[in-house]
């Protein structure tokens, strides 16, 4: 499958199933501060998906995320 949204949101399901009881609602970590834009758990999973995909290189991934 090279399609990045449907492999993201495969991955997106496991990884929340195994992070379960240490995230919080917001799907990223405890911990105090400014709440990111960007959860902890989608930066896993992108960086899961790319190496998944094969694509080494962060431009080409924008490039990809952009195309589709």
């Amino acid at each position: 499958m090279h399609n990045i949204k449907t492999n993201f949101d495969k991955i997106h399901e496991l990884l929340k199933d195994i992070l379960c009881d240490e995230i919080n609602e917001k799907v990223n970590y405890r911990r105090r501060g400014v709440v990111p834009r960007f959860s902890d758990i989608e930066v896993m999973i992108l960086s899961l998906t790319a190496e998944c995909l094969s694509i080494d290189n962060e431009n080409y991934l924008f490039s990809k995320l952009v195309s589709e």
